[in-house]
């Protein structure tokens, strides 16, 4: 046998090694979507297309078609102008801010100085606190208070209100800085996740490329570009998707609030039509981000 014979063997031995090694990564997931969340899955799909009737024997459906997803447009002045709209569009806004802001820190992380553990974790500490087991325990309540807790961190600028109004600014001023000031928290308490993805992106690069770089000449900014940017792109289509998802899903987004009301309201048929609408949403979204990122993302040839 050949010595580029054996070579194909050995590559094709460990593929198949590694893609075992992967299906054994996945399993515990498997096993918990199939114990546990396939069967509320089927139940939302079902509801979503059937009126939801409260009878003595139990909840009962009745197939309705699509009017579950009509009904939220029925009042289409204050849908879009409140709901719709602003829960598709702001999304946007906040996940480009936040894998901005990501890498900026992820980068000063990345650099060595005093304390640069524990300014980590303090980056890291809001995706402990916003968790939901974590909100519940502190308040001592329920869902709720979780979505009222969570909307208190995030637009908590209610002194800077007061403050700016005790000037004597103009209403506009008062309301341009009070925004700033709700976003800026927001993108910070939201960015935990990002900024660890980040820094294994940073911290994969090989020192040798800058080092070689520096002697060739290059500035710090050719650096940026030229190594660390390409280096990290495949990181950076994955804190895309991930802001993406995570703006989407935020319990501030005005989707999830309407759809969190209909569910308080009894209104199951509704709520689940429009889980479903975001998730169509997320979806379409996902995939026309992941198919033009994906022409500008570099990968490593791992050939040698």
């Amino acid at each position: 046998m050949t010595a580029s014979k054996r070579n194909k063997k050995e590559k094709s031995r460990l593929r198949r090694n590694e893609a075992r090694y992967g299906y054994l990564f996945i399993l515990p997931w498997l096993i918990g979507f199939l114990a546990l969340f396939l069967r509320p899955l089927l139940t939302s799909i079902r509801y979503a297309f059937s009126e939801v009737m409260f009878k003595p024997t139990g909840i009962s459906t009745e197939f309705s078609g699509i009017s579950n997803f009509k009904k939220p447009f029925e009042d289409s002045v204050w849908f879009f102008t409140n709901t719709f709209l602003p829960g598709v569009s702001n999304f946007w806004y906040e996940a480009v801010l936040v894998c901005i802001f990501s890498l900026f820190v992820a980068i000063m992380l990345n650099q060595k100085f005093k304390g640069r553990t524990v300014a980590r974790a303090l980056f890291f500490l809001p995706v402990i606190i916003a968790s939901g087991v974590v909100i519940q325990i502190l308040q001592g309540n329920g869902m709720d208070t979780e979505l009222e807790t969570t909307n208190a961190f995030v637009f908590s600028s209610g002194g800077l209100e007061v403050l700016l109004n005790s000037v004597g600014l103009p209403a506009a001023v008062t309301d341009l800085f009070t925004n700033i000031s709700n976003r800026v928290f927001q993108v910070v308490w939201l960015s935990g996740i990002q900024i660890i993805l980040y820094l294994s992106g940073l911290q994969s690069i090989p020192r040798s490329e800058y080092e070689a770089a520096q002697i060739e000449g290059a500035t710090s900014w050719e650096c940026f570009w030229k190594i660390t940017w390409v280096r990290i792109s495949p990181m950076t289509m994955v804190v895309v998707i991930y802001s993406i998802i995570d703006s989407l899903t935020n319990v501030s987004n005005p989707l999830i609030q309407w759809s969190y009301g209909q569910y308080t309201n009894a209104k199951y048929g509704i709520s689940a039509a429009m889980s479903w609408l975001l998730c169509i949403i997320a979806f379409v979204v996902l995939i026309a981000v992941s198919v033009f990122m994906s022409r500008h993302v570099f990968y490593v040839n791992d050939e040698n």
